[in-house]
C-alpha cells in the first residue's frame, strides 16, 4: 500500500445520517493507526475545482465523532457538479498536490461516478489512487443495496408528518376538504410510499398515494377523491413531485414553466408543483376547498432520525474505510438483507460500475393496478424507521 493521505468528500443533498457515515469513516481510520493525514473535501467536487484548502480531520476525538454523527446537514459542504474531462484533470492535480492516495466519496447514483472517473484517470497517468463510494440518499434509488442510508430517517419523518397532517385535516374537515402532501421523488416513489407507514387502519390517512411509477389518470383520480370525500368528509393525498401523466409530462409542468438546475434537470420543487396542479384540478372539477403542504428539504432533517439508519450509516462508513486501507477500489459497501423478521442486514461490497447511472424504482411487487401495494411495501420498510409510530386515539372508531 502506498504512503499518502486520505480525502473524504460529500456530494448531493444531505441526509439525516450522512455525517454518521463520515464519523464512522474517521473512527475506523483512527483505530487502524493510519500514518498519513485525513482530509475533508470542502464543498464536494466544487471544492476540488476551485482549489479550496482541505479540512484537517485527523485529530478528532471519539466524543467529537459521536457529536458529528448526530449533526444535520453535510458538515464538509456539498455541491451538484457534473465534471467533464477538463474538470477531472483539474481534480486529479489537486489530489496529487496533497498526496491523496485514498479517496472516499459519499453520494447517490450520480455522485458516485466521480470516484470511478478519478480512479480511471489516475490509473491512466500511473498515479496510484484507491477510490470507494459511500452510499447515501433519502430517495432510496441506489441500485445494489437493500436501502440507502438516509432513507429510513426520511421515511420516519414523512410517516410522522403524514399522521399529524391527517389528524389536523380530520379536525378541520368542516373547513378544509382536500389536502396534498408533496414529497421528493423525481422518478421513484420510495418517499411517497413511506407515508403509508402512518396508516393504522383501512380508512386512515393517507387516503391516496401517487408515485411516479404509476401513470396519473385524472378521471380515475377525481372519482376516487369524490368517493373518499363522501365517506370521510375530507381527503389527504400524498404525491411524489415527479408524478407524470399518460403523455409522460410532469404534472408539475402543466400549470407552470419549469426551470432547470445545473445538471439540466427540471426544477420540480419550485413553485406550486404537483401539489398546485392537483389542488386546482380538484377545486375546479369537484368544488372542494383545497390546500397543500410542501415540506421540501425538511425531509432531509434530523427531527426524526431512525436509530436503525443511524447505526447502519456509521457501520457503512467504517466498512468503506476498511476497504480503502485494504487496497480495494471501485466499490462501495452495500446493505444486503438477510431477514425481515427479525430484521438483519449484512454489509457486502458492491461494484460501482453496476451502481452509477442507474435508478432503483419501486419493484413490481410493491405495486398493483390500483397503485401502491401497501402490505408488501410496509413489510419491507417498517424495520427501517425504528420504533413503530404510536397509534393515535380516535373518537371515530
Amino acid at each position: 500500500m502506498p504512503k499518502g493521505n486520505i480525502l473524504i468528500g460529500q456530494s448531493g443533498g444531505p441526509t439525516a445520517v450522512i455525517n454518521a457515515s463520515l464519523a464512522g469513516l474517521l473512527s475506523e481510520i483512527s483505530l487502524t493507526g493510519f500514518a498519513g493525514q485525513t482530509f475533508g473535501l470542502p464543498m464536494g467536487l466544487e471544492g476540488l475545482l476551485n482549489q479550496r484548502e482541505p479540512i484537517e480531520l485527523s485529530h478528532l476525538s471519539q466524543l467529537q465523532l459521536i457529536q458529528l454523527s448526530h449533526t444535520g446537514g453535510a458538515v464538509l459542504g456539498s455541491s451538484r457538479v457534473k465534471p467533464g474531462e477538463p474538470e477531472l484533470d483539474q481534480a486529479l492535480a489537486w489530489l496529487k498536490r496533497y498526496d491523496v492516495r485514498y479517496f472516499a466519496f459519499m453520494g447517490g447514483n450520480g455522485s458516485l461516478q466521480t470516484p470511478l472517473e478519478l480512479e480511471r484517470l489516475a490509473r491512466a497517468e500511473g498515479y496510484e489512487l484507491y477510490c470507494v463510494g459511500v452510499p447515501k440518499t433519502i430517495d432510496n434509488d441506489l441500485v445494489g443495496t437493500d436501502h440507502a442510508p438516509g432513507y429510513g430517517s426520511a421515511a420516519r419523518w414523512l410517516a410522522m408528518a403524514t399522521q399529524d397532517s391527517g389528524l389536523d385535516l380530520y379536525t378541520m374537515r368542516g373547513f378544509d376538504h382536500f389536502k396534498v402532501l408533496e414529497t421528493m421523488g423525481r422518478h421513484t416513489g420510495w418517499l411517497a410510499a413511506a407515508t403509508s407507514l402512518a396508516r393504522h387502519s383501512a380508512n386512515t390517512t393517507p387516503h391516496l398515494i401517487l408515485v411516479p411509477e404509476i401513470i396519473f389518470d385524472p378521471e380515475a383520480f377525481l372519482a376516487q377523491v369524490e368517493q373518499i370525500f363522501r365517506r370521510e368528509g375530507c381527503v389527504l393525498v400524498v404525491a411524489a413531485e415527479g408524478v407524470r401523466n399518460a403523455e409522460g409530462k410532469f404534472l408539475a409542468s402543466l400549470n407552470q414553466e419549469l426551470g432547470r438546475d445545473a445538471l439540466g434537470k427540471s426544477l420540480l420543487s419550485i413553485g406550486e408543483g404537483v401539489s398546485g396542479y392537483l389542488c386546482q384540478l380538484v377545486k375546479t372539477r369537484l368544488g372542494l376547498k383545497v390546500r397543500y403542504d410542501k415540506p421540501g428539504t425538511l425531509q432531509r432533517g434530523t427531527a426524526c432520525v431512525s436509530p436503525v439508519d443511524q447505526v447502519e450509516a456509521w457501520e457503512l462508513g467504517k466498512t468503506a474505510a476498511r476497504y480503502l486501507l485494504q487496497g480495494q477500489s471501485g466499490i462501495m459497501p452495500a446493505l444486503h438483507r438477510l431477514s425481515t423478521e427479525p430484521y438483519r442486514c449484512e454489509i457486502v461490497p458492491m461494484v460501482l460500475n453496476e451502481v452509477v447511472g442507474r435508478e432503483k424504482t419501486l419493484p413490481p411487487e410493491f405495486l398493483h393496478a390500483g397503485g401502491l401495494n401497501e402490505e408488501a411495501f410496509r413489510h419491507y420498510a417498517t424495520p427501517l424507521i425504528g420504533p413503530a409510530l404510536a397509534e393515535p386515539w380516535s373518537s371515530r372508531r
